[in-house]
């Protein structure tokens, strides 16, 4: 059973769930902004690529050993995308890592940290990791905060390009709580 056949999940302001063709307008507010974009894996995308990107990545969509799947975080209220999780499991399933994107309008409420959590959470039920990771840009003090709030700690510092640029990484980790 896959972690995405336990959603959606709701949290206390948040639904983590698939992303779907409908998401379109939220899904590139956020992806097309280059301030967005400046510390993530992934180059801003044009509403071609967003639209292409939805559709690929929410159909059948399933958290595979050794591959990067896509999760929706959504607002309780009204489903209105706010973001979005890349999540990726080791190939032997035994670690996990993810990466988060959100809307700038709703950056530094607490959302972010709310997400992280649920899905961490969702990770440890719901598969074999023994560790969940998270890396940042150094300079992203918002989500060094967030991955701290969400009881992660601070592993590594390494040299590190990114996107042509050298700068620093932290790695953050969380371990499996004792059963």
């Amino acid at each position: 059973m896959s972690l995405f056949d336990h959603l959606p999940h709701s949290a206390q302001r948040v639904r983590l769930r698939r992303l779907r063709p409908s998401d379109f307008r939220a899904f590139h507010a956020y992806r097309g902004d280059p301030d967005v974009a400046r510390y993530q894996g992934w180059d801003v995308m044009s509403e071609d690529e967003a639209m292409t990107f939805l559709r690929e990545n929410g159909r059948d969509a399933r958290l595979e050993p050794g591959e990067w799947a896509q999760l929706g975080i959504a607002s309780l209220d009204d489903d209105r995308l706010l973001g979005d999780f890349g999540v990726w499991l080791a190939p032997d399933a035994r670690w996990a890592e993810f990466g988060i994107s959100l809307h700038p309008s709703v950056q530094g409420g607490g959302l972010g940290r709310e997400a992280s959590a649920a899905l961490v959470g969702l990770l440890f039920a719901h598969t074999l990791a023994q560790r969940v990771v998270a890396a940042t840009d150094t300079r992203n003090v918002a989500c060094v905060r967030m991955l701290e709030a969400v009881g992660m700690r601070l592993v590594e510092t390494a040299d590190a390009e990114y996107k042509g640029e050298a700068c620093s990484e932290h790695i953050f980790a969380l371990e499996r709580p004792a059963a």
